[in-house]
C-alpha cells in the first residue's frame, strides 16, 4: 500500500476504491452496503471507527495513510466527486486493467459497413422477415415482445437498459441463424447523423404485418416513418440530443438512466432521451405497440446500448460490483440485488438465461463490444448532479441562474398513447418533452405501476422571469380529447418551480 494520504478525496476518485468485493460481500449479510455512497456518507464515522481501530477489514486493515484519507473525506463533506476528479491514485486503489478481451462481437456503424457486411446483413433481416409468424426465431415473434401482441417490455424503470440488452441480443442471434450469416452483428444509426439512405431501401424500410395484430393494425399493413427532415426537427424540439448529452455526462445510475418512470431525478435523461427519440422517428416508432415492427428501432436501440456502455466504461460500471457503486436509491439497488426482480421476461425464462446481473458486463458475459464508443457532439466529461432541495447536513451550491420547472405526479393512464408536454410562454412553444407509452396505457401491468410521472424543464431563468406560462399535455392521437388533455383526468397535477443546487461541487460564479 502507498504511504499517500489524499487531502481532497471523493467516493468516485478515492473512496469507493477502498472497498473491494471481498469487504463488500462479508459486510453485506450484516446489512452493510460498502459499494452505496449514501449508506458509507451515512455511516462514515462509524466505518472510521471500525478503520482507524484495525477491526475493518478483518485481518487485513488498512494504512495509515488510507484511514487519514477516509477521515479527510468526512472533514470535507463526503463528496462524491467524479471519475475525473482523483487527486493522486493511492497504490493498490487504482482499478487495475489487465489486457482487455477483444470480442466476438464487434457492432458497428451501419453508415461504416462493407459492402459485403451490408449484403449478409440485408440477407438476414429479409429471412428472419419472411419467416413464419410463429417461428421463435422470426421478425414478427421477436418483435411481438416490445408492444403487440406479447408485451414483455420494461419502460420507465431501472431493468429498461438491460432489458433491452437482452432484446437486442437474442434479435442478433436470430440474425446469425440464417446460413451464411453467422458472424453477421447488429449495426447501430448514431442519432447524431442523418439516416443513412441504407436504412431507406429494403429490407431496412418497412415491414408487412404478416397476420392482424388488432383492430387498428391489420395483415398487410405497412410501418412508416417520418422524412429526415421532420425527425430532424423534432429531435431539436424534444432536445434529444440535449439529453443524451447530459446524461452521458451524469455520474448517479439514476442521473444517467431516469430512475423510476422520471420520478426519482431529473429527467432530461438516458430514457427521456430514448422517448423523445421514438416520439421524433414516428409514425410506427412513436407507438409503442408496433415500434419494434419498424427496422429502424433495431439501428437506434443498438445505438442507445452503446452509449450505455460508454458510460458503463467511463464509470468503471462495466460489472455489477462497478454498476452498484454508481446507484444511490434502494429501489434502483433492488433490481439487481434482488433475485426475484432481477428476472428480464421472456429471457429469464429461456435456455440461456438472461437478468438484469449478466447483462450489465457486456464484453465478458455477452461477447459483445462497439467499434466506436465516441459520440461526436455529446459530452463526456462529468457533470454536477443539479437538484432542488438538500439534506441540512450537507453543504451545496447554488446555480442561480438555472432555474427548474416540474410538472409533477401525472397520472398517465388515460392518455391515450404517447404525448407531448409543452411549456407555453405566452401562448407560444418554449419547450417540449415526450413520453412514450402504448395507446392503452391502462392495460400494461408496469404502466399501471407506475403510472405517476414527471416532467422537468431546466432552462435559463431569464428566459420565463415575469413571462406567462402555462402546461400543455399533447396527446399524439387525438381522436378523443383534440389538442389539450384535460387536467382532470390526469389527477390534476401540480407545476413547481425552483433554483436547481448541487452537493458535488462548487460551482463557478
Amino acid at each position: 500500500m502507498s504511504e499517500t494520504t489524499i487531502t481532497n478525496p471523493t467516493w468516485y476518485g478515492e473512496i469507493s476504491k477502498m472497498f473491494n468485493q471481498t469487504d463488500i460481500d462479508h459486510m453485506a449479510p450484516q446489512g452493510v452496503q460498502l459499494d452505496n455512497y449514501e449508506y458509507v456518507k451515512s455511516n462514515a464515522t462509524n466505518i472510521y471507527g471500525q478503520v482507524a481501530s484495525g477491526n475493518m477489514p478483518p485481518g487485513n486493515p488498512w494504512q495509515p495513510s488510507w484511514v487519514q484519507t477516509f477521515l479527510n473525506w468526512i472533514q470535507t463533506g463526503c463528496p462524491k466527486g467524479t471519475i475525473e476528479t482523483t487527486e493522486t491514485a493511492l497504490s493498490g486503489m487504482a482499478l487495475r486493467k489487465s489486457a482487455e478481451k477483444v470480442a466476438g462481437r464487434i457492432r458497428k456503424n451501419v453508415a461504416s459497413l462493407s459492402s459485403e457486411e451490408l449484403e449478409k446483413l440485408k440477407k438476414a433481416f429479409s429471412t428472419i422477415m419472411s419467416m413464419d409468424h410463429n417461428d421463435l426465431n422470426g421478425y414478427f415473434v421477436i418483435a411481438g415482445w416490445h408492444g403487440l401482441p406479447k408485451s414483455k417490455c420494461m419502460h420507465h424503470i431501472p431493468p429498461y437498459n438491460p432489458w433491452h440488452r437482452a432484446y437486442l441480443l437474442y434479435f442478433e442471434n436470430a440474425l446469425r441463424s440464417v446460413e451464411g450469416c453467422e458472424d453477421v452483428t447488429l449495426p447501430y444509426w448514431d442519432i447524431n447523423t442523418p439516416i443513412p439512405d441504407v436504412l431507406n431501401h429494403a429490407p431496412f424500410d418497412s415491414y408487412t404485418y404478416p397476420v392482424d395484430l388488432n383492430a387498428q393494425y391489420k395483415k398487410g399493413d405497412k410501418t412508416s416513418r417520418y422524412t429526415w427532415s421532420q425527425i430532424s426537427s423534432n429531435l431539436a424540439q424534444y432536445e434529444v440530443l440535449e439529453d443524451l448529452s447530459r446524461a452521458m455526462g451524469r455520474t448517479d445510475w439514476e442521473d444517467f438512466h431516469g430512475g423510476r418512470a422520471f420520478d426519482n431525478a431529473p429527467n432530461n435523461t438516458n430514457i427521456s432521451g430514448h422517448d423523445g427519440g421514438h416520439v421524433s422517428i414516428g409514425d410506427t416508432m412513436l407507438d409503442q405497440n408496433v415500434a419494434s415492427f419498424d427496422p429502424i428501432f433495431w439501428f437506434y436501440h443498438c445505438n442507445l446500448d452503446r452509449l450505455w456502455w460508454t458510460w458503463q466504461k467511463k464509470m468503471n460500471a462495466t460489472n455489477l460490483s462497478g454498476l452498484l457503486k454508481t446507484i444511490r436509491s434502494d429501489f434502483s439497488r433492488s433490481y439487481f440485488t434482488n433475485e426475484f426482480l432481477t428476472t428480464l421476461d421472456p429471457f429469464t425464462s429461456m435456455p440461456i438465461n438472461r437478468t438484469t446481473v449478466n447483462v450489465v458486463d457486456s464484453l465478458n458475459d455477452l461477447d459483445v463490444d462497439y467499434q466506436e464508443t465516441a459520440f461526436e457532439g455529446l459530452a463526456l466529461e462529468a457533470l454536477p448532479t443539479m437538484k432542488g432541495s438538500s439534506l441540512l447536513s450537507d453543504k451545496f451550491s447554488l446555480k442561480p441562474d438555472r432555474v427548474n420547472i416540474r410538472v409533477k405526479n401525472l397520472d398517465r393512464i388515460k392518455i391515450p398513447g404517447s404525448f407531448k408536454v409543452h411549456l407555453m410562454k405566452n401562448d407560444k412553444i418554449l419547450r417540449s418533452r415526450a413520453f412514450f407509452q402504448p395507446n392503452e396505457a391502462e392495460k400494461c401491468e408496469n404502466c399501471v405501476q407506475h403510472r405517476a410521472v414527471n416532467f422537468d424543464f431546466e432552462l435559463n431563468l431569464e428566459e420565463v422571469a415575469g413571462a406567462k406560462l402555462e402546461i400543455l399535455v399533447e396527446p399524439l392521437n387525438k381522436d378523443a380529447h383534440g389538442e389539450k388533455f384535460p387536467a382532470k383526468l390526469m389527477g390534476n397535477p401540480t407545476v413547481n418551480m425552483r433554483l436547481l443546487m448541487t452537493n458535488d461541487v462548487i460551482l463557478p460564479q
